[in-house]
């Protein structure tokens, strides 16, 4: 099986590339930063704090952000979601 690299794009008819985009939201980071602030304060609190403070700290730093596989066209920018 060959795995394309380019195709025409539905808007204007120029070659579309692969490509990752970057999703943000803003509200989800300000959020990720007071749950990883929690947990770096259940750090301290010896047996099972230590853990759940370790697991709270690797969530937050995923908050807020996504990373999505694309085609997009750089002509006219227009893009759309790929398997």
């Amino acid at each position: 099986m060959t795995e394309v690299s380019t195709i025409l794009c539905r808007q204007c008819g120029s070659a579309m590339w692969k490509t990752k985009k970057d999703e943000k939201n803003i509200v989800m980071q300000l959020l990720g930063v007071v749950v990883f602030l929690i947990g770096l304060c259940l750090l301290f609190a010896f047996p099972i704090g230590t853990v759940i403070g370790i697991v709270l700290m690797l969530v937050a730093c995923q908050m807020g952000f996504k990373r999505k596989k694309v085609w997009k066209c750089d002509a006219c920018g227009y893009y759309f979601e790929r398997a």
